[in-house]
């Protein structure tokens, strides 16, 4: 397991941007405060420049995850390439930091996680018919593998996004006790392609 100093933690169960700044500003600087403010600015800055504030670029960049997962065929190349950008941007390959980097990527997934409890998620036919709170836990597992696991095992790049990948994998276990059963079934179609 990654150990990390008892006050950091409850900067990383803070899903809300400003309260998080304001807990990090809270911290007195040293190298890994530091640090911690470099992945604050990386992960809440404006990448697009269209002048918004408090955007959470790593939470897009897992639903672009999410969405590349299922390209392939024509699209693997353009797949495969936009998949080693966001490796890049979000520090998977960061030898130094690593147990910051994960509950970073924990509380990424924490954050994604409290969007799914909304009344439209996982809703179908259009929306009018509204998931019941099992079939939303299921598919948030269902989102959560394959803009981790899935997408890192399509792009063969399972190596570089372990960290990701474990993170994620233990912030869906924590979610509900659904999830292992149904992350079990995910993996096991890997296994048999």
């Amino acid at each position: 397991m990654y150990d990390i100093q008892e006050e950091l933690k409850q900067y990383y169960s803070e899903i809300d941007p400003l309260k998080r700044l304001d807990i990090l500003n809270s911290f007195p600087e040293d190298e890994s405060i530091n640090f911690l403010h470099e992945l604050y600015h990386s992960r809440y800055s404006d990448h697009d420049n269209k002048g918004r504030k408090n955007v959470d670029w790593w939470l897009w960049r897992c639903i672009c995850l999410h969405q590349l997962y299922s390209r392939g065929g024509l699209f693997r190349r353009f797949r495969d390439k936009e998949v080693k950008r966001i490796i890049n941007e979000l520090y998977m390959e960061a030898s130094s930091h690593q147990a910051m980097l994960y509950y970073e990527y924990r509380n990424v997934a924490r954050r994604y996680l409290s969007t799914c409890k909304s009344g439209n998620y996982a809703s179908s036919f259009m929306g009018f018919r509204k998931a019941d709170d099992d079939e939303k836990v299921i598919r948030a597992c269902q989102d959560i593998w394959q803009m981790s696991k899935g997408v890192a095992w399509s792009a063969c790049v399972e190596d570089k996004m372990q960290l990701w990948v474990e993170a994620f994998h233990d912030e869906i276990e924590d979610y509900d006790s659904l999830c292992k059963e149904e992350y079990e079934r995910l993996n096991s179609k890997i296994r048999r392609k």
